[in-house]
């Protein structure tokens, strides 16, 4: 049997390091994650127009009920003048690129960049 003096454990040094690390990872949780759930919303948002008939839509009807989508899904930060709408001959292509940027630590901000697209036709062939 070991005596207690030949045991060794963790040291403090080592357990603040490990502290420290946990709420390095837990800082980066609580201030990115919010911004990939609000991104989760725009998607969301954005797949329900696939069930709408975007060919016999004008880009102002198009803008409009994106922005009651947005509305039921809480997306408050994204306009839907920032929604690029392409029209082809028989498709609509909807666009989406956006940048969030948020305080991270002291005067270090993170930036992330967000891209959707649908493409009408997608939903057609389904």
């Amino acid at each position: 049997m070991k005596s207690v003096k030949s045991q060794r454990g963790m040291s403090s040094l080592g357990l603040l390091l490990i502290i420290g690390i946990a709420a390095f990872f837990l800082l980066c949780a609580f201030r990115v994650g919010p911004l990939y759930l609000d991104d989760s919303f725009v998607g969301s948002s954005l797949d329900k127009l696939r069930d709408d008939d975007l060919e016999n839509m004008s880009n102002s009807e198009i803008r409009s009920q994106i922005s009651r989508y947005f509305t039921v899904d809480g997306v408050r930060d994204i306009s839907t003048k920032q929604i690029k709408i392409d029209r082809k001959r028989d498709t609509v292509i909807l666009t989406l690129d956006y940048e969030k940027r948020v305080e991270f630590l002291g005067n270090l901000d993170v930036a992330v960049r967000f891209s959707h697209k649908i493409d009408s036709s997608e939903g057609k062939k389904k």
